[in-house]
């Protein structure tokens, strides 16, 4: 049986980039949380409530007991709130934001062929 390499980028629906031209604000840390989260090792990983800027929003966060009643909050990433505006590098033009693909059946096809192995 023959193995198809992964593509080792997948840009998201309606980003136009080649994988040279990709920017990355990913550093090691925003790394090292992301596995946190994913990992089964950590059972101190929880969603909290906090502000953003001044506006109601949620973490996710790492919560440690430090001692004499006290916790560590550590923030690993925030939830999108409604004033954020995000862009990618190569996006095409976007909706607000509220609600999902217009045409599922078009976004998931899109979503196919970007991670579909290609055979070599």
């Amino acid at each position: 049986m023959r193995r198809h390499a992964v593509p080792s980028f997948a840009p998201a629906v309606g980003v136009t980039q080649t994988k040279e031209a990709i920017m990355t604000n990913i550093t090691s840390g925003h790394v090292r949380a992301f596995q946190i989260i994913r990992s089964q090792l950590y059972d101190n990983i929880t969603l909290w409530s906090c502000t953003i800027n001044g506006e109601p929003g949620v973490a996710i966060v790492m919560v440690d007991d430090v001692g004499e009643g006290k916790i560590a909050v550590m923030p690993l990433f925030v939830a999108i709130t409604p004033n954020m505006e995000l862009s990618f590098p190569g996006e095409r033009g976007s909706s607000d934001g509220a609600g999902g693909p217009k045409n599922p059946r078009e976004a998931f096809r899109a979503n196919k062929t970007v991670t579909t192995p290609v055979p070599h």
